[in-house]
Parts: structure tokens; sequence; C-alpha cells
């Protein structure tokens, strides 16, 4: 089987296990390892950026919350949101522009991710929940349908920032990836540890920039591999037609080797 066609079948595990609810099974304790909304009706896990926000929020030490991101960033890094977030697929399946924006723009996500932490503290609320494009996919709109929600300010601020996000995802592949996720930004901090990596073979490489081209996150992977917005897709591998870059899983090295030029 093709790697993407591994990918979109993970995606599509990722996107059942978000709604696993439908089989009629209740909320459990498992933290889900992308942005999922826990208020959608089918939801069975946690979204632990939702949950982060509740322990600040009560004051409680998060061992149980920190020790899952933990295994979820040595696992794979940000290799979930490229293979099992269901909001990433969202943006896939948007990634009509492939282009290339300085890197250091892209930290605005940790930006987000400590205002988030911030505004939980300071306001005693999840805020970020009520701005959050997911949730108003997974559950205003659906809440809507049922009956349960009402067009009213918090539900066209929902709409507001989700038609933001949904046309950022459309002018900039993966948008809400680079610039905005705060899962995202907590993620790539295990990026260059995780047991999910890309390897680059140097002496395979040409420097053609076939796979920067390909790379849904405007990256050159020949020189950028598991940098910190690298979500471990796998465009990059196959569309490099030398077999200079591969997606392994193990213990990651130590060093790095330049590309030949």
């Amino acid at each position: 089987m093709k790697l993407g066609h591994r990918r979109r079948f993970a995606q599509g595990a990722g996107l059942l296990f978000g709604l696993f609810g439908i089989t009629g099974i209740g909320m459990t304790h498992l933290i889900f390892p992308g942005l999922h909304c826990y208020a959608c009706p089918l939801a069975v896990t946690v979204c632990p950026i939702g949950l982060i926000q509740n322990l600040i929020v009560f004051g409680t030490i998060p061992f149980f919350w920190l020790g899952a991101i933990a295994a979820y960033g040595l696992i794979a890094g940000r290799g979930f949101c490229g293979w099992f977030c269901p909001f990433g697929t969202l943006n896939d399946l948007l990634a009509f522009r492939k282009v290339r924006i300085r890197d250091s723009i892209s930290y605005s996500k940790f930006a987000i991710l400590i205002g988030t932490l911030i505004a939980a503290w300071a306001f005693a609320d999840t805020m970020f929940c009520k701005l959050c494009p997911a949730a108003s996919i997974e559950a205003s709109i659906p809440y809507l349908f049922l009956g349960v929600a009402k067009v009213n300010r918090p539900f066209l601020v929902h709409m507001g920032t989700l038609a933001g996000t949904i046309g950022g995802m459309i002018l900039i592949a993966r948008f809400w990836c680079r610039y905005l996720c705060p899962m995202g930004a907590i993620l790539s901090l295990f990026n260059r540890v995780s047991f999910l990596h890309l390897r680059l073979s140097p002496d395979r490489c040409a420097g053609c920039g076939t796979c920067t081209r390909s790379c849904p996150m405007g990256l050159e992977p020949h020189t950028e591999h598991d940098n910190h917005n690298c979500i471990k897709c796998g465009e990059c591998v196959e569309s490099c037609h030398l077999g200079a870059l591969s997606l392994r899983v193990g213990p990651q090295k130590a060093g790095r080797e330049a590309p030949r030029r």
C-alpha cells in the first residue's frame, strides 16, 4: 500500500475515533491526540486543549495530561497532525495553494498556546473553546440542527472564526496547522525526538527542490526535516524520485548530515 493511501486510512480512523460515540459508547477519560471538540455529540474522548484549560481553572496539577501528551509526542510528534487529527484532515482537503512563508511567522502558534493558558487562568474559563473552529464544526453546528443551540452571539462568534479559518486554509495550505493550532505547538516540541521521523539520505539528495514543491507546510524537507512545522505527512517522500527521504519509526540519530549540492 502506498504511503499516501496509508495516511488516508489513518486519517479516516482518526475521524471515526473522534466520532466513536455513534456506537453508543459514552465519554471516556482518553485524551485525543489532536484537535477534537469534546462537546461534540458523538465525542468519546477529551480535547487536550479543552482539558488543560479546565485543569488550570480548577487549579489541578495535570499529571495525567502531561503523561498522555508526552507519550503522544514521543510516539509521533506532529505526525498526529498529518496522520490522525480530523481538523488536520480538513486542512488537507482545502490545501489548494502550497506556499512558502517565513518560518518566523509560524511561531505564532506558540503565542496562541501561551495566550490560551493565560486566558484560562485570568478569566477562569475555557476561552479558547469559545473561538475554536473545530468546536464550530463539531459542536456549534450539530447542536443547532439538534435544536439545542440557537443563533446567538456565541454561535455567530464561532461561525466568524470558522469562516476566517477556512478562508485562511484555502489561501494557504495547512494555514491552521502552521500558524494557529495550540495542539500543534505542543506536539512540535517533540518533533526532533519522536519515534516517527523523517530521514534524509544525503548521498541520494540532489537538492532539486521537488520535495519543497510538494510540502503542504511550506518547508524544504531536504534541509528542514523534523522542523517544528513538519507534520510527517510523507508527501515529500512520495515526490522524491531519488528516494532521498523516508519515514522511519525508531530512535532518532543525534547527528544530521546536509544534502549534497
